[in-house]
């Protein structure tokens, strides 16, 4: 039997998460240890994760302008 085709944005999206990952454990290294733990129990599906990701990398750059602008 034959597997349907795998979505080509959650395709980007698995590719994308350790990348994303090593871009968080620049700035939040906490967050991102827990996040690639996570990642590799696999407790969520794939774009749960990737946008839980993105979120705190988003939540990073924004405390950066807001201390920037202090």
């Amino acid at each position: 039997m034959r597997q349907p085709p795998i979505d080509r944005e959650v395709l980007e999206q698995r590719m994308a998460i350790p990348v994303l990952l090593a871009e968080l454990s620049y700035k939040n290294t906490e967050k991102s240890v827990e996040l690639m733990r996570e990642w590799g129990e696999k407790k969520l599906p794939i774009t749960p994760m990737y946008d839980k990701i993105v979120t705190e990398i988003v939540k990073c750059h924004n405390k950066n302008n807001t201390e920037a602008h202090a």
